[in-house]
């Protein structure tokens, strides 16, 4: 063998050599990357939920683009709630879809009469995008949902409800767990497993909260309104 067909031969095995050791690591680095894009976080201890629950770290934010009617009505009672003189929430939100692509929002209450009938009372109207900006028609000025309040996913909504369960009774509950009701709301369980004699194992209930996607609602246990934003 020719000492030129032996160089030719020696270069081509390193240049083999040197393509799979590329590929090699091209393969490891896309790897370690699809690993890091799904990677799951870990449930909370009880004292990381605890530190989250006083305030010194808040992660519960959601940001849309646009938002649906159903979540424009929610939004637009709690902005009421924020901004008007006495801090009241209108139980009643009603959306129209307009032809140029806005909604009209009215917020309104049943009032009894006391005869057996009844009336509405209109506390105002909005006119906004599905942005949650616009205009409050009654009174020209211009109002932004956003600015007061967010649209949570039900998880969201559940550690909602476990940090305002601690800022009312000082104890966090380590579980929660939610239900999709009909109307768009969301029942919120907060329990913890505890044992008995025997090891026994058993859920204890200590609060229901039926909420609606910016977290305003009902406590079901104290019959009462509830608001878990932080």
């Amino acid at each position: 063998m020719s000492l030129k067909r032996v160089f030719i031969m020696t270069a081509v095995l390193i240049l083999c050599i040197s393509g799979v050791r590329t590929q090699a690591a091209e393969t490891k680095a896309s790897a370690q990357a699809s690993q890091v894009g799904t990677t799951v976080q870990k449930p909370q201890t009880e004292a990381a939920a605890q530190v989250s629950a006083t305030g010194t770290k808040k992660t519960v934010k959601t940001n849309k683009g646009t938002y649906t009617s159903q979540e424009l009505c929610c939004m637009a009672k709690y902005y009421y709630k924020k901004t008007s003189k006495d801090g009241y929430y209108p139980p009643i939100a009603e959306c129209t879809e307009e032809a140029d692509g806005t909604y009209t929002i009215g917020l309104r209450e049943r009032v009894d009469d006391g005869n057996g009938d009844y009336h509405f009372a209109t506390y105002t109207w909005y006119n906004v995008n599905a942005d949650g900006k616009g205009q409050d028609t009654m009174t020209g000025s211009s109002v932004d949902f956003t600015r007061y309040c967010k649209v949570y996913t039900p998880e969201e909504l559940c550690k909602l409800a476990q940090d305002y369960y601690y800022r009312m009774y000082d104890f966090y509950p380590p579980d929660a767990s939610y239900t999709s009701n009909t109307d768009g709301t969301y029942t919120i369980c907060l329990f913890e497993i505890v044992k008995e004699d025997g090891n026994i194992e058993h859920s204890a209930t200590c609060g229901w909260y039926t909420v609606d996607v910016c977290g305003m609602g009902q406590d079901d246990i104290m019959a009462q309104t509830v608001d878990i934003n932080p």
